[in-house]
């Protein structure tokens, strides 16, 4: 095969780079060349310091916010004004933090588990999770502060704050939680293939801003709870813990899921009004339910009625998510038998990687083969379900020919990853075939042997000169 010449690689890359496909694989590249080639890794590598003195800002900005209002609220309620010292705010906040730490595994092992069609890569998950949690709080905060000062007629307004966080806040936060989506969809929009990819980075998004505000809620209330003689703090902060970390924890997904899956309709349509009204039309969807939820909060509604209202939707988000599953295992065994047609792929192919179920046997099986069988086995499902999306957004027209070399080098690399990979179900057994009880046992008593260590004798040995036989002891 000749040698493309410079122009054609040239153009190749611009053509590839305007329909969002990665750049081509060059010969002999490892990955540690790769990572520093990829513009992602350097702008990931100014990124997350950004959101480091983002936070420390965040940080400064309600410890002085807090402190303040701490401070009033004692004077209100106690007759003398008592502010807590740095000390004590920082072990309060290291206190609620903790607590704030539940939420964020719930959050985001909800999320890694609904992202397991087509996986994003944990890069971006953590970038999506470190925007929610710095970028858009800081963002966040510092617009709603604005707002409310434009809307509170004094300070001593009490509806001020009300209004802002009905009317303002729900189009300010979601604004700035979704943003990375859209950041993401210019960047790497061949990674966010359908609905799912995208519901599960908004809620990473989401569960990073969810868990910041709580931190708030709970270091303001535990203060004043500490500062104000005849309140038991730890009560408090518990009761407001299981009110926001627990019970309503969904609120910011749900919200900002809307969003993302008005996006994900417009990355999947040739319709430009299509494209444009999708994701204008999710973002005020979400607005709009933080809004009723602000609303409800502010005026005291029950938490029955919330939660009937907010597990209504989940529940009917949650079977659009599987809806949509079963739609895209179609689209999957479609656009593969397509390419079994051409001749590239096998004829089971589209059988055994359009079902869950027989994905999933294969994984199993392969991650009792050894660490090598399974990192091939786990390749192959990624590449299989990357070149059938390739082919579906081929046939929609939302990509050109630039899709073409990129499909080729997805099939040599699955190509490659045959004789390694496990690729059929049928007649495959999950335990090895040299898995028999007497192997098991001996690999059991072999590890056993290891971590026990040699065995010590039971009984010390002899010591001292022999005694003759037939001698008494004196």
């Amino acid at each position: 095969m000749p040698k493309p010449s410079p122009a054609m690689v040239v153009a190749d890359a611009r053509a590839r780079r305007l329909s969002g496909l990665p750049r081509a694989h060059r010969p002999g590249e490892s990955r540690r060349q790769r990572i520093l080639r990829n513009p992602l890794s350097w702008l990931a590598a100014v990124f997350f310091p950004l959101c480091v003195v983002l936070l420390w800002q965040v940080y400064l900005s309600y410890r002085r916010t807090i402190t303040e209002a701490v401070g009033n609220y004692t004077a209100e309620h106690g007759g003398v004004r008592s502010e807590p010292t740095v000390s004590q705010f920082n072990e309060a906040l290291w206190r609620c933090t903790k607590l704030a730490l539940v939420t964020l595994v719930i959050g985001v092992v909800v999320f890694w588990l609904i992202d397991r069609l087509r996986p994003t890569s944990l890069l971006l998950k953590a970038v999506c999770l470190a925007w929610g949690g710095a970028v858009a709080v800081y963002f966040a905060a510092n617009a709603n502060d604005w707002v409310a000062s434009r809307l509170t007629v004094d300070r001593s307004d009490p509806m001020g704050s009300a209004r802002a966080a009905i009317y303002v806040a729900p189009f300010v936060e979601e604004a700035a939680k979704a943003t990375v989506l859209f950041l993401l969809a210019i960047l790497v929009r061949y990674r966010i293939v359908g609905v799912m990819q995208s519901v599960a980075l908004a809620g990473m998004s989401a569960v990073g801003f969810a868990v910041v505000e709580d931190i708030v809620y709970y270091v303001r209330t535990y203060l004043y709870g500490s500062m104000v003689y005849g309140v038991d703090a730890n009560q408090a902060l518990h009761e407001i813990y299981v009110a926001r970390g627990l019970q309503t924890w969904w609120g910011h997904p749900l919200f900002t899921s809307c969003t993302a899956i008005g996006l994900a309709v417009a990355l999947r349509s040739r319709s430009t009004f299509v494209r444009v009204l999708a994701p204008v039309a999710g973002y005020l969807f979400a607005a709009g339910l933080h809004m009723a939820f602000n609303g409800s909060q502010v005026a005291g509604g029950g938490q029955t009625l919330l939660f009937i209202v907010g597990g209504s939707i989940i529940l009917a988000l949650l079977v659009r998510l599987v809806v949509h599953c079963r739609s895209e295992a179609r689209v999957l065994g479609a656009r593969l038998q397509d390419l079994v047609i051409a001749g590239w792929l096998d004829p089971r192919d589209p059988i055994v990687y359009s079902s869950f179920l027989r994905r999933g046997k294969l994984l199993v099986a392969a991650l009792l083969r050894g660490p090598r069988v399974f990192g091939a086995t786990h390749r192959m499902l990624s590449l299989m379900t990357e070149v059938a999306y390739l082919r579906a957004a081929v046939t929609a027209g939302v990509v050109d020919g630039a899709a073409n070399l990129h499909g080729r080098e997805l099939l040599a690399d699955i190509a490659a990853l045959r004789p390694v990979a496990l690729h059929e179900t049928e007649g495959l057994s999950v335990k090895p075939d040299n898995w028999t009880w007497q192997n098991i046992a001996a690999r059991l008593r072999g590890w056993w042997h290891v971590v026990r260590g040699p065995r010590r004798p039971r009984f010390a040995p002899p010591s001292g000169a022999p005694v003759p036989v037939g001698s008494a002891a004196r």
